[in-house]
């Protein structure tokens, strides 16, 4: 049986182009579908794995980006709030206070296009809005990786080590 997802609040602007949208029967196999470039593929685990584990671990929220009525990217947070961690879940390393990013793609052939950013201001502006004061992640600390990208988008490393990955916060107050 799944576990209930997070009671992550979104309300999508009918005006945006860029959705977050629920994964379906309808819809799942666009989102496998998607990979990163073959150099990213050591960086984000495949969609499909993001998905089973979004079912199972409770404070798990995830959604397809979509542009246009097109499957672009995939999001997985995790809601620490209120929530026992299990398993592999990120709910084990205190981050009671905010919100983390636990998967965040973009397909190989839309990147480069600013959508990345975009699907980052969208998680920033969903931490904000449901009230977290930081938004977390980790990542792995390696050439190629997507460390440049998150600075720019402004987080910091905070000099926390978690299961070999580097852990970094966006400040939201």
């Amino acid at each position: 049986m799944a576990v209930p997802e997070a009671q992550i609040l979104y309300s999508p602007s009918p005006d945006d182009d860029l959705q977050l949208v629920a994964i379906d029967v309808g819809n799942y196999a666009a989102v496998v579908k998607l990979k990163v470039a073959e150099s990213q593929e050591s960086f984000v685990a495949n969609n499909a794995v993001s998905i089973v584990q979004g079912h199972y671990h409770p404070g798990a929220w995830f959604r397809a980006a979509y542009l246009n009525g097109e499957a672009i990217g995939f999001v997985m947070l995790f809601d620490p709030r209120g929530v026992d961690p299990v398993g592999d879940d990120p709910g084990e390393t205190g981050w009671e206070d905010g919100l983390v990013i636990w998967r965040l793609m973009i397909g190989r052939e839309h990147q480069g296009q600013g959508l990345g950013r975009r699907l980052m201001e969208k998680v920033i502006a969903l931490a904000r809005t449901n009230g977290f004061e930081r938004l977390y992640l980790t990542f792995v600390d390696a050439e190629g990786g997507p460390e440049p990208f998150y600075l720019q988008c402004g987080f910091a490393r905070t000099g926390r080590v978690i299961d070999g990955e580097v852990e970094a916060v966006l400040e939201l107050a």
